[in-house]
């Protein structure tokens, strides 16, 4: 994870993408893992495993390359713990939380709207124009949700649970496109392994006062089969240590807006591997939702800036707009 995996991205760019897809397929993946575990050790034994293992990785690895951890100003430390509550305490909340009501394929398709969230979140930082057709897709996404509000629940019936889980893991996009618009203008200045363990960590000490009262978690371990370590070790390690440093190169190379159109192939792999490794149902309501969703998703982002999004093309101009725009954003504050 040096420093000179980043100019091997830029000369090529192709590898930029074929990156964010393996993104995509850890977090379709990983839906399954954490539904998998929150079945039988709880959402909050969850939430500390996979922050914890997480963050765990990302020490070792900056303890490996400490000369690459440059001091940091306060206002960039007051940044990353923002960036670190949206991205790493909300996101993750809101899905192991969010999966003990409703399915892993549910989810994974609730996910989609990263990209809408990030839309209105450029809007209100970084100042990005909300044109009627972005307006479009958002009114396209949020048809999607009321189907999946209403319907999505198992055998396609109206169910409490499943209206509470959708309202708990709605806070999960939101909270990564946060994450995503504001951690932009850093990557133009420091290593994104430096960020993304940096924030991951800042998590979980946000996360660590929740340990006290969940002693027991030592036991949950201790009885893992091959099974469960390799759901823990999906959700964590591949999903966080490695999913958030891919994003982050990623991110570094591609406009927020860019790197966020990845996620309309994670509920495509959440949904197959559901099926596939769960055997969970997939109703049509369950697809017309979530279709619907994704529908939104591709109007929202379908803008005539297409030479922008090309494997051979890292736009420069964005991550100074992205940077004056954050500046301006904290001024105010």
């Amino acid at each position: 994870m040096s420093g000179s995996f980043a100019p091997t991205l830029r000369r090529h760019p192709a590898l930029v993408h074929l990156s964010l897809l393996v993104v995509a397929l850890f977090w379709g993946v990983t839906f399954v893992a954490v539904k998998y575990l929150v079945e039988r050790i709880g959402p909050i034994h969850v939430l500390l495993l996979r922050v914890g293992f997480s963050s765990a990785c990302f020490v070792v690895l900056l303890a490996l390359t400490r000369s690459s951890v440059p001091s940091f100003p306060a206002s960039v430390w007051r940044r990353m713990a923002l960036i670190a509550f949206a991205g790493v305490v909300i996101n993750n909340l809101a899905i192991t939380y969010g999966q003990s009501y409703i399915s892993a394929a549910l989810a994974s398709l609730i996910v989609t709207s990263n990209p809408i969230f990030t839309t209105v979140i450029s809007r209100l930082l970084l100042g990005e124009a909300l044109t009627r057709r972005k307006l479009a897709g958002i009114g396209l996404a949020a048809t999607g949700f009321l189907i999946v509000l209403l319907f999505g629940g198992s055998g396609a019936k109206f169910s409490v649970d499943n209206m509470i889980g959708v309202l708990i893991l709605v806070c999960a996009p939101f909270g990564w496109a946060f994450y995503t618009v504001l951690a932009k203008p850093l990557l133009e200045t420091y290593e994104p392994h430096v960020i993304a363990g940096l924030t991951t960590i800042l998590g979980a000490l946000m996360l660590s006062p929740l340990l006290v009262f969940n002693l027991d978690i030592a036991s949950d371990i201790a009885s893992f089969g091959r099974t469960e370590w390799l759901a823990a070790l999906t959700m964590s390690v591949l999903a966080i240590f490695v999913a958030y440093i891919l994003w982050y190169r990623g991110l570094r190379g591609l406009q927020p807006t860019q790197v966020a159109v990845y996620i309309y192939l994670v509920p495509f792999f959440g949904v197959l591997s559901a099926w596939l490794l769960l055997g969970e149902s997939i109703t049509p309501w369950l697809l017309l939702g979530g279709g619907t969703i994704l529908a939104g998703v591709i109007v929202t982002n379908s803008r005539r800036r297409v030479r922008s999004t090309s494997f051979g093309e890292f736009p420069g101009e964005t991550a100074a707009a992205a940077s004056d725009g954050l500046a301006e954003y904290d001024a105010r504050r």
